[in-house]
């Protein structure tokens, strides 16, 4: 009878040092880095926007100087500005997984602006 007793707590010790290494701990850390800009260009700051009215001049105070300036044969300046958005994400899940995630993601806003007045405006990825 107490052999019995004796493997029937086994068991259960078993079964409970099992579920413990099994769940285990997850650790989660990120950490977000830009570079080209401190940060993207904001939607809200594109609904301030008015094709037609907004000058180069707003634009350029509001967001600063352009990472990128180029000018069309028929005078068209585009502005660009362009941020890299770095993500590093760790995940640790103790005892035996370690997961390192790292994501890169650029973000790039262009301005055309023809005589001192931003005509149109696109988003790339």
């Amino acid at each position: 009878m107490k052999l019995y007793k004796l493997s029937e707590i086994a068991l259960y010790m078993s079964l409970v040092v099992t579920s413990v290494l099994l769940a285990g701990c997850v650790v989660c850390q990120s950490d977000v880095q830009y570079t080209g800009r401190e940060r993207p260009v904001g939607n809200e700051t594109l609904k301030q926007i008015e094709c037609g009215q907004t000058t180069k001049d707003w634009l350029v105070a509001a967001l600063g100087e352009p990472t990128e300036q180029s000018m069309t044969e028929d005078g068209t300046e585009i502005l660009r500005y362009k941020c890299t958005e770095k993500k590093d994400n760790q995940f640790i899940l103790f005892p035996i997984v370690f997961v390192d995630d790292d994501k890169e993601t650029d973000h790039s806003v262009s301005f055309e602006i023809k005589d001192g007045i931003v005509q149109r405006y696109w988003k790339e990825r």
